[in-house]
Parts: structure tokens; C-alpha cells; sequence
């Protein structure tokens, strides 16, 4: 695992289909299974995390408008676009 990364392991078992098990290998290279493993999970824990926030976010003040939220993805999408003319990199913000 990325020795980098803060925080303490613990070593696990897990059980994965053979094919997945195979994908994850193939993918994960230099950088390992356990880290490929765990930043995926990481991933999903805050796509977890940011469902549960706009649950609690839309009980309290009623679902989010559609048309508002495509109006403000397209100000992000033309944000970027502008950026990336200008010759910063693309994943600069």
C-alpha cells in the first residue's frame, strides 16, 4: 500500500469472484491490489457519504430543481472549457 497515505492498516480477508480479482490485477499495476481496493472503497464510502447529504438536504428543504442543477453543470462544463483554452491544465480549478 502507498506509504504515503496517512493512517494506520489493518490486514483483512476478502472474497472476490475469480474475474474481478483478475481485472483489479491487470489494473492496478505498480500501485497494488490493496490500494486499488482501497481507494475504491474510499470512493464509494463518499459517493455514500454525498447521497446521504443531499437525502438530509432534500428532507429539509424539498428536492432540488432539475433545470437549476443542469443551469449550474453547465457553468462548471463552460468554467473548465474556459481554463483549459487558456492553457491550464485540466484538472486545474
Amino acid at each position: 500500500m502507498d506509504s504515503s497515505r496517512p493512517g494506520k492498516t489493518r490486514v483483512t480477508s476478502i472474497s472476490l469472484r475469480t474475474e474481478t480479482l483478475e481485472a483489479i490485477r491487470a489494473r492496478a499495476g505498480k500501485q497494488g491490489v490493496s490500494s486499488y481496493i482501497e481507494e475504491a472503497v474510499q470512493r464509494q464510502l463518499q459517493r455514500e457519504a454525498i447521497d446521504e447529504y443531499i437525502a438530509a438536504a432534500e428532507a429539509e428543504q424539498g428536492p432540488v430543481d432539475p433545470a437549476e442543477v443542469a443551469a449550474k453543470a453547465e457553468r462548471i462544463r463552460a468554467h473548465h472549457a474556459a481554463h483549459r483554452a487558456d492553457g491550464a491544465p485540466a484538472d486545474a480549478v
